[in-house]
């Protein structure tokens, strides 16, 4: 399984030494490299990341204060020459995989990143309820997850969209973000979650689902779809 990584460090010379050393290492892809958290930031908007290799110390916000400020944080190793910042990094223990001081050391970070593969292959969302009550035009309705196609968000709106008909709820896309733990229900765009048992096919920029409906997919999403999907050949 490959597993996508951002290097975050306003260190040059950091910046290449860990490329070189995570050249050696099999299956990690380097998605990109950036000297800020800012540049951090637009990276996770637009590319789905497994891992942050990220300094402290950097120019504006923190590496801490990055950590805080992703909605959706992948797990982090943290690489920095300040060893006295080890204890308030691991406040964030659920994602936090290592603290390793420079000079980096091959074996320490080859086995945290084994510990973020078996982290990822591991990571399937767990079970909960496939229903959902939801209040639509005056009245409250019982909606089987498993026979949604899709959800949009539509302003402060969210469309809950079956192959029979679709209900219009007053609410958002984040507020409805616990449905994510239903197994079949991916988000694959900023706006749309999908039924993954509907899809028909993908292309590079968009997938169509079993009634003709085409949902735009981001690049942000594309790699977790299709390492969910699992397709052959």
């Amino acid at each position: 399984m490959e597993i996508r990584c951002l290097i975050v460090d306003d260190d040059e010379m950091s910046r290449v030494s860990l490329e070189k050393l995570i050249a050696k290492i099999p299956d990690i892809e380097i998605v990109g490299t950036c000297m800020n958290a800012t540049q951090a930031l637009t990276i996770l908007e637009d590319e789905y990341v497994d891992v942050l290799l990220l300094d402290i110390q950097l120019p504006g916000l923190s590496g801490l204060d990055l950590v805080q400020s992703v909605q959706y944080l992948p797990y982090v190793i943290f690489v920095t020459s300040r060893a006295d910042y080890a204890l308030q990094a691991f406040e964030f223990k659920d994602k936090i995989i290592d603290f390793i001081t420079k000079p980096v050391i091959m074996q320490r970070l080859s086995n945290a990143l084994d510990r973020v593969r078996e982290l990822v292959r591991n990571d399937q969302p767990p079970l909960s309820s496939p229903d959902l009550f939801i209040r639509s035009e005056g009245r409250i309705v019982r909606l089987d997850l498993n026979n949604l196609l899709y959800i949009e968000t539509k302003g402060d709106y969210v469309a809950f969209v079956t192959e029979e008909e679709q209900f219009m709820v007053h609410s958002t896309l984040k507020a409805i973000d616990e449905l994510l733990l239903q197994p079949h229900l991916m988000k694959v765009h900023r706006s749309f979650i999908i039924n993954l048992h509907k899809i028909r096919d993908i292309e590079e920029n968009s997938i169509l689902l079993i009634n003709k409906k085409i949902i735009p997919v981001s690049r942000q999403f594309k790699p977790l779809l299709i390492r969910r999907i699992n397709p052959l050949g």
